[in-house]
């Protein structure tokens, strides 16, 4: 059996390549903030968020390996526009648990939203971009589960980070820059794991 694919080109420096899908996240998060903070929720939260962060993952994906991702913008725009028409169907079901953690555990009720509805509204864009990488020979599961790992931590990071520092904020940066923190901790956590996959093959 030959080797997979690997996930980052040769030639191309595993830090460089996590720095740079770090920073595509950062990016994406603090545009869907911003626009989301500023007159855009909905289109934001609901719409752009998979197609405007997809895109600038793609462009670091691109770098590395052209054309094996071209289909990656849409399948994230479609798959996440998926997962959260169907989290405000599961409200009623995630609530009562958001309630629980609270009322158990303390801290505040929007850490707990957020720890829960992070990987609720990630994973119909995990799935689709799954598919896309088992096409270069990596582990479709292990991409879903790792995503909603980094979903529920972008989740809880940008609710600690606002409870923190969302009074001192300006008014006009505050929701991008909360949300591309988030998103750029979700960068962090899958961006290692592509990274680790990559140097894995690059063993084989």
């Amino acid at each position: 059996m030959s080797a997979p694919d690997r996930t980052i080109a040769p030639g191309f420096p595993s830090a460089r390549f996590l720095a740079a899908w770090v920073g595509a996240n950062l990016a994406g998060g603090f545009v869907v903030g911003f626009l989301e903070n500023n007159g855009l929720q909905f289109m934001a939260t609901l719409i752009l968020t998979g197609a405007i962060v997809g895109s600038l993952q793609w462009w670091v994906l691109r770098l590395g390996l052209g054309s094996s991702f071209r289909w990656w913008p849409v399948a994230s725009a479609l798959g996440w526009i998926v997962s959260t028409l169907l989290k405000t169907l599961m409200q009623g079901f995630y609530t009562p648990v958001v309630d629980g953690l609270w009322q158990t555990f303390g801290l505040w009720e929007v850490f707990w939203l957020n720890l829960i509805t992070g990987p609720l509204m990630i994973w119909g864009m995990a799935i689709a971009q799954g598919l896309i990488l088992r096409r270069r020979g990596l582990s479709f599961g292990h991409w879903v589960v790792i995503s909603l790992v980094g979903g529920a931590l972008q989740g809880a990071a940008s609710a600690a980070l606002c409870a923190g520092y969302c009074p001192i904020l300006p008014p006009l940066w505050a929701g991008g820059i909360v949300a591309g923190f988030g998103w750029a901790v979700y960068g962090l956590v899958t961006g290692l794991w592509l990274v680790g996959r990559s140097i894995a093959q690059e063993a084989v």
